[in-house]
């Protein structure tokens, strides 16, 4: 028991002052003090008195204790408070009139709020540069309005696990600086700037752009990865101004990454379609709406009549409403289950049998908590894929919890990570041998020959044995190759082993797209829903009469060999509805424009199966329909309903007709909240239908020894193709590169080149090199790939094989 300002109070024992203070609304200025950053006190803002203490008491570093008697407003702490923001106004320079910062900034409202009025102090004022620093393309640096709270220094170190940002000199001449090389430090989150308190760091694009007051804001979910971030998208005059996100608000709290920040301009990027087009005499013509519906509801007849294949692909970032409609109109109206939801998941599309194996998991295995809760457990297992490039917010946190809860955590991933250094024990492990790890972890075969994973299963034989509860996070990348079926039943039995064991397993995939987990949910898999009585089945080797792609792009995103795109380049009806412009819109026969991420309203279904808000932050352009109405169009036309095409109508019949999502409160989904994080679904009930698999014990890693491996997959500033249309993006890291380590005999201060050969195939690209890598391992970005050209990638080999030449840039 304790006393603030008079009131009696109890707390929690070790709850600071500010946090018990905060927890009465009693507000204490701050500048220094963020929750999730380490107590730094300098900033002095927060003084206090406590009675019988000679000393005024920073509130975020006491702890309260028996007896206390706090004051927060007495006359010797607003006088001191006075006195510091005096302090700080004397070389702060008075440039609010042309300041980002204005009309938002925390110095600016503390210096109303609590300031004195007038100075005393009528020196010069210090002046460190003339002009401001672009600590890189999209950061710059105005060193004059720093307070040196060391806000931007400590999100970098100890939630972006960056050391980009430092200080320089003591006292008033202290500065924040770039460590070593800046743009080679840096991740260009941009989280510093959305923790700076004042315009000390600034977004580049954003700059003298608007003012907050001018900007209108839309609450809605990044459409970046599956982490699901919430975040706030501002626009000026139907533009886009900036990104932003808020401290209270979503899995994220503030916190995003490059792609989410400054990568969202590819909605004002690439080729816009705006009309439909139909090919005549083999020459992509635009036509009206009823002509290029009445072309496609012709071909459906036909195929139909025929007792003809119409296969279906969807992308995992269109809306849950717009991927319940297409399987709607696949199942109902073309009368086929055979849907996709990846073009990259090859290991999917060559074995139909994966997708039952698949289904049983997401029903009865995957754990639908908050990432926040599972990253408590005792141990937190990280396998396979690189979470700080496919997933950048989620290794945030992953760091941020691991600091406050001390777990040990698991590490096994292709290619180094920016978690390894604070891994418990790490293990690089090529894609599709997880199965072989899961196996020797739960002793269902004898240790690896492979030194490194033998010591990687000792050691963490004995961390998941003491752990009482844990956390399987899983990279999809195992999803690309032959050994995805293997994968996904040990992925299963381990979780099942453990819980028999008497511990508490959580099971979450790190999905690389928005919405990859709610277009499973909605039915995008083929037979995923029982009643597939009638209904076309897929089958990789057959050729469809009718390919109806929403969003996708399977002539580039596929693999060399995949059968969606060898679906893709065969159909004699190749139906492409998209809002850009791409590899497979040019050589469709029809063309359907689509909106854009932005411009329409839906859901997304992220890692943890919660379902989050999609707002349209402008109207798509007057002759683009809705993807729903035009589904619904060609339904009716050929006499079938398939339910109201409208955004909240579909998120009611999804609510009737999706296992899991009938607990979920359609008002608080599309209700005036702005600041709500989403609502979870609950899993469905278990389906006897699902056969339990023989599981055999998994193969041995097949891959030579002999010659380069050659891996693929997001990179930190690349989310596919898409991103390649973002402006801001275009300018950090490398453009295009092949990452390896290609030895001691090559200087990292030297420019070179590299040729990667398969068969007939050739890809050359600058080298970026990295000695974490291992020993004849590349990488190349995924976006690099998304070309017919360059497909030196093929599905019945992932990771594949490679040779390599490497020599000095002539330029």
């Amino acid at each position: 028991m304790f006393t603030i300002n008079g009131q009696e109070m109890e707390v929690e024992a070790g709850t600071t002052i500010l946090n018990a203070a905060r927890a009465r609304a009693i507000e204490i200025p701050t500048f220094c003090y963020q929750d999730r950053l380490s107590i730094l006190a300098s900033c002095r803002m927060c003084l206090i008195e406590i009675e019988g203490r000679p000393k005024l008491e920073p509130a975020c570093a006491t702890v309260v204790s028996e007896g206390m008697a706090v004051l927060t407003h007495s006359e010797k702490v607003v006088s001191s408070r006075e006195d510091m923001l005096e302090i700080l106004l004397a070389n702060h320079p008075l440039d609010c009139p042309v300041c980002d910062k204005s009309g938002e900034c925390e110095l600016q409202d503390t210096v109303f709020e609590y300031g004195k009025g007038d100075s005393r102090l009528a020196d010069p004022k210090r002046v460190f540069r003339i002009d401001d620093i672009e600590l890189n393309n999209v950061i710059t640096f105005n060193a004059n309005r720093c307070i040196q709270c060391q806000r931007c220094v400590r999100v970098c170190e100890e939630v972006v696990g960056d050391v980009a940002l430092g200080t320089m000199e003591r006292g008033l001449d202290s500065e924040i600086t770039g460590v070593g090389n800046s743009l080679k430090d840096c991740s260009h989150c941009g989280n510093c700037i959305e923790v700076c308190p004042v315009g000390a760091l600034m977004s580049t694009p954003y700059r003298y752009k608007a003012r907050p007051w001018d900007l209108e804001k839309f609450e809605t979910t990044c459409g970046m990865c599956g982490t699901g971030c919430s975040m706030t998208i501002e626009t000026r005059e139907g533009k886009l101004a900036r990104v932003k996100s808020q401290y209270e608000t979503g899995i994220n709290g503030e916190l995003l990454c490059a792609k989410g920040r400054f990568g969202f301009d590819f909605i004002d990027g690439g080729q816009r379609i705006t009309q439909p087009m139909l090919r005549k005499n083999d020459v992509m013509t635009a036509v009206s709406w009823t002509e290029a519906l009445d072309f496609i509801i012709s071909q459906t007849l036909d195929i139909l009549g025929n007792k003809g294949h119409i296969k279906g692909l969807i992308s995992p970032r269109q809306t849950n409403e717009t991927a319940f409609m297409f399987q709607k109109l696949m199942r109902e109206v073309f009368q086929s289950s055979d849907i996709h939801a990846s073009c990259r998941f090859s290991g999917l599309n060559l074995q139909p049998e994966t997708n039952d194996i698949l289904s049983k998991l997401l029903t009865q295995t995957y754990s639908r908590q908050p990432l926040a809760e599972i990253l408590k457990s005792d141990c937190v297992f990280l396998l396979g894929g690189n979470i700080c490039d496919e997933n950048p917010v989620s290794s945030y946190l992953v760091r941020q919890y691991k600091r406050d809860n001390h777990y040990h955590l698991l590490l096994a991933s292709s290619r180094p990570c920016a978690l390894d250094d604070i891994a418990t024990e790490k293990l690089r492990l090529l894609p599709g041998n997880e199965a072989r790890l899961l196996a020797a972890l739960i002793s269902e075969i004898e240790l690896p020959d492979d030194k490194d994973m033998a010591d990687f299963v000792s050691a963490g034989k004995v961390i998941l044995e003491q752990a009482n509860s844990i956390t399987l996070l899983i990279g999809t990348e195992f999803m690309r190759g032959k050994q995805t079926k293997d994968c996904l039943l040990w992925i299963e039995k381990t979780a099942q082993r453990l819980q028999q064991q008497g511990k508490q397993v959580f099971v979450q995939f790190l999905f690389d797209r928005p919405n990859q987990l709610g277009l499973w949910h909605m039915g995008c898999l083929p037979d995923l829903h029982n009643d597939q009585s009638g209904l076309q089945k897929y089958d990789p080797e057959s050729v469809p009469d009718m390919f109806y792609v929403v969003g996708a792009d399977p002539l580039a995103n596929c693999t060399a060999g995949d059968p969606l795109e060898q679906a893709a380049l065969k159909t004699p009806c190749l139906i492409v509805q998209t809002a850009f412009m791409t590899a497979s819109a040019q050589q469709a026969m029809v063309i359907l424009p689509a909106p854009s991420y932005g411009e329409e309203n839906g859901t997304y279904t992220n890692n943890e199966a919660r379902v989050q808000k999609v707002r349209a932050i402008r109207p798509p352009a007057q002759d683009i329909l809705p993807s729903t109405a035009v589904f619904a169009h060609i339904a009716s036309a050929l006499g079938i309903d398939i339910g109201p095409s409208t955004v909240k109508q579909i998120f009611s019949q999804i609510k009737q007709e999706i296992d899991g999502y009938q607990a979920l409160k359609e008002d608080f989904i599309f209700g005036p909240e702005i600041n709500d994080y989403g609502l979870t679904t609950v899993p469905p009930a278990m389906n006897s239908s699902l056969k339990n698999p023989v599981i055999k014990p998994p193969a041995v890693d097949s891959c030579p020894s002999a010659g380069y491996t050659l891996l693929t997959g997001d990179s930190l500033f690349r989310s596919g193709k898409l991103t390649a249309q973002s402006k801001n993006l275009s300018g950090l890291g490398h453009d295009a590169y092949v990452e390896m380590n290609p030895g001691a005999d090559y200087d990292e201060q030297q420019d070179y080149q590299i040729t990667i050969t398969r068969g007939n195939a050739t890809i050359t690209a600058p080298l970026k090199i990295n000695r974490a890598f291992p020993d004849k391992l590349l990488f190349i970005p995924e976006e690099q790939l998304c070309s017919p050209a360059n497909k030196i990638i093929t599905a019945a080999e992932y990771p594949c094989i490679v040779e390599i030449k490497i020599k000095v840039s002539s330029d």
